[in-house]
């Protein structure tokens, strides 16, 4: 999982994940690295900074095809999506 550091997650943060998601899913995470880098590589990009906490709660949602991700993201303003995002990341799961 070393290369969620590139993602800015700590030590802590990769801890967190391994202890709160279920094997299969880490198994998946794992095996759909590229996707997933895809995926938190395009919300980071886009200057979203609770990429952590966003993948944490919901890491299957970065298992979706990396263009689809970006279409559910990119029917919103940027800006305010950012804003939104970084003010309650929670809010991606209405999306």
């Amino acid at each position: 999982m070393k290369f969620l550091e590139k993602y800015d997650f700590t030590e802590e943060d990769i801890d967190e994940l391994v202890d709160t998601t279920p094997k299969k899913i880490m198994n998946a995470i794992k095996k759909s690295q590229d996707l997933v880098e895809a995926n938190l590589g395009y919300l980071k990009d886009l200057g979203v900074k609770t990429c952590v906490d966003i993948f944490i709660t919901f890491p299957d949602m970065f298992f979706m095809d990396h263009s689809t991700f970006k279409e559910m993201l990119d029917k919103y303003e940027k800006d305010s999506l950012v804003e939104k995002l970084n003010a309650n990341y929670r809010l991606i799961e209405f999306l």
